[in-house]
């Protein structure tokens, strides 16, 4: 079983090397009518920023040292792609963290702290993933 530290670590990774963070710096193409999508990805990448934060935090506090990892190289791909192309690549990524947090929570039954930080990700993740459905609907209605 992985430490608390490794979890934390994991969570922290995923939230610090994500998808919208990388898009809110990446700057995918975007036309006039996707303003309000870009204000929807900066807006996650700044709440993922805070929680990075907060769990950067945690690993201190119980003894680790914060690892972020790197975006991953398919990333890279992106930058001249259309926000409404890259939309639903958001939604798999945002449902595959959904699926990773709640792993991740399950690991933490012996740590509430970090428990507790972990179920604030999840229902900030299942908030995210929301807004970019809503998003979704806008572009194809």
């Amino acid at each position: 079983m992985a430490s608390t530290v490794d979890v934390l670590n994991r969570l922290l990774a995923l939230h610090s090397r994500s998808l919208p963070t990388y898009l809110a710096s990446a700057r995918p193409w975007i036309s006039e009518n996707e303003q309000e999508a870009m204000t929807v990805l900066r807006h996650i990448a700044e709440s993922q920023g805070e929680m990075v934060e907060r769990l950067g935090t945690l690993v201190v506090d119980e003894g680790g040292v914060p690892h972020i990892g790197e975006f991953p190289m398919m990333f890279t791909d992106m930058h001249d792609l259309s926000l409404d192309y890259i939309l639903p690549r958001l939604v798999e990524w945002i449902e595959s963290d959904i699926v990773t947090i709640r792993q991740c929570i399950g690991e933490l039954n012996g740590a509430p702290p970090a428990k507790a930080i972990a179920e604030e990700a999840l229902g900030a993740a299942q908030a995210h993933l929301d807004s970019l459905h809503e998003l979704q609907q806008s572009f194809s209605g």
